[in-house]
Order: C-alpha cells, then structure tokens, then sequence
C-alpha cells in the first residue's frame, strides 16, 4: 500500500520530470514555473532508495537553524557547498535561523514568538507571516549567497494550522529533500505552541508550498527518472514535538550539549565561565529524558551525543 509520504513525493518528481529545460548560470535544469504542491501533515521526508537522504545533515541543519547564528560555520563540516556561499563579511545568509527565532533588536521579540502571540490574539490572522528574503539581499550585487525562500506564513482555518512557504527556487532533489523536513518542522513548533498557549483542541494542518521557479539539475536527471520509474520509498521514524516545554528548550537549552552557550543568540556572554557551562549541559541532558523528539535530533548514525 503507497503511504502518504510516497505518493506526495513521487508527483512532485513527476511533475517536474515533464519541465521544460533551461540553463540559468549556465546548468541546464528541468523547469516547472510557478509550481505549488501539498504535503499533508507530518509528511517530510522524500527518501527513496535512488535517492537516500542524509538523515545526520538533515538533523545538524535543523540544529543550524536553530542556532541562527548568522556567522556559524559549522554547517561547512557536513556539507562542503555551504563554504562558497560565504559572505565578504563572513556570514552565510541562507541560516533562516537568524531571521526566524533571532529577536528583534528594537523590540525584542522574534518573528517565531511573534507569529505564536499573533495567532494566539487574533485566530483568523492573516498576518503570521516569518520573512526571510529581503531588499537588502537583492541588492548586494556582490553576495554569495541570496536566499531562495521569501517567507513561511501561518494561517488558523477550519481548526488547523496550516503553512505556506514561498521560495524564489527551490531544486527537487537535494533542496526540497533538506527544506521539506526542516519546514515541517518549524510548522510543527508553531502548531505545538499555539495549541498549548492558546488552543488546546486546535489541529495540525497542511503544508503548502509555491515555487517560482521548481527544477533538478542534470547531473539528477538518472535518479530522476528512476524515482518516476518506482524506485522504493523507505520510511524514516521522526517523533512528534511534545509540548511547548520541548518548543522552548528547542530554541533555546538544547544548543548547549553540543555548542555550549558562548555564541547562541540567547545566552552570548552569560555562559562563559567552563564550569558552569558543564555544569548547566549535565542539567540539560537530564531534560532531554522528557523529549523524545529532542533526543531524536541528537543521535547521529545510532549514537547520542
């Protein structure tokens, strides 16, 4: 029996497969325009045995985000493409981290917080919006790296909570198969929130996705054709977020049993004394007993950290 994840997936790659073929920067590609397709709730990952999916990167660019440290680095170690999207000024743009759960400078709240106290005050709301793509990226002729997503909007109707994300380009092979879990992520942790903050019955909702530009690049195109042709889909467990304790120590605790404190956002130059720091990650790890999504995203190649 073809499950939801399959059949979602497996019409996005054949849709795209009858693109018509362009060549911007000079690589030629598969093109739908103006695409849009929908995943239902919770479904993330398009793993299929033409086209495995590193689960490990998936988690550490997860972990990324959150940090949302706009020069972090570390990214770099797992995937190698990231170290020539670098900027002059040293940061890499495409960390939707520092735009989503960074606070605002002037008033101190992030655009996560805000799209939560939003939709808590107004249900009907359709201004829960987390921006991403700016003037100020467009304009940098010189930058390495323009993000390829505008922004991810929330919106409460008929009881759930439904996403739209809009991206400028998305590729169908690595991009929508790092991008689809990492969306479905971020809308299960404004889901989790607004349900525990203000609507106890409220239900997880579709995840709609517009592309202006949808392609896969010609060094795909044989796994391409093979994921058309029925290449098996393979399963991956990912638990379900808790409650908004978990969303929290998502945002915020978490980053200390592998980064420590010094550069997250939340805690810079709180935490900088070593024993204290170890002290606070023992307490942390206690914690992660209780979340079993959090544990999830710290266990690599069947090993926790």
């Amino acid at each position: 029996m073809i499950n939801q994840s399959e059949s979602a997936f497996r019409k996005i790659l054949t849709d795209v497969s009858n693109g018509n073929k362009v060549s911007p920067r000079g690589q030629l590609v598969l093109e739908i325009e103006n695409y849009n397709y929908t995943l239902p709730p919770r479904v993330k990952f398009c793993n299929f045995e033409a086209r495995k999916l590193n689960e490990d990167y998936i988690k550490r660019e997860f972990l990324w985000y959150l940090r949302g440290i706009p020069d972090d680095h570390e990214i770099t170690n797992h995937a190698t493409m990231w170290q020539s999207l670098i900027n002059d000024d040293n940061e890499i743009n495409s960390n939707y981290g520092q735009y989503i759960f960074k606070p605002n400078e002037i008033r101190g709240l992030s655009q996560f917080d805000a799209v939560v106290k939003l939709l808590g005050t107004d249900k009907d709301s359709r201004r829960a919006s987390m921006v991403i793509l700016s003037r100020y990226h467009t304009i940098d002729l010189d930058s390495k790296d323009v993000p390829c997503t505008y922004a991810l909007n929330f919106r409460i109707r008929d009881n759930k909570l439904k996403m739209t994300v809009h991206m400028r380009s998305q590729d169908g092979i690595f991009g929508m198969g790092n991008d689809a879990p990492c969306f479905s992520l971020i809308h299960e942790m404004v889901y989790v929130s607004v349900r525990d903050l203000y609507y106890p019955d409220l239900e997880m909702g579709e995840y709609h996705h517009f592309a202006d530009s949808f392609h896969v690049y010609e060094r795909h195109f044989t796994m391409l054709n093979s994921i058309v042709s029925g290449s098996n889909y393979v399963d991956i467990d990912c638990p379900q977020i808790k409650d908004v304790k978990e969303v929290e120590f998502l945002k915020s605790w978490i980053h200390s049993i592998d980064y420590g404190f010094t550069e997250h956002y939340l805690f810079r130059g709180r935490y900088n004394n070593l024993e204290a720091d170890s002290f606070i990650k023992n307490l942390v790890k206690d914690q992660l007993s209780n979340y079993e999504f959090s544990s999830w995203l710290l266990t690599f190649k069947g090993k926790q950290k």
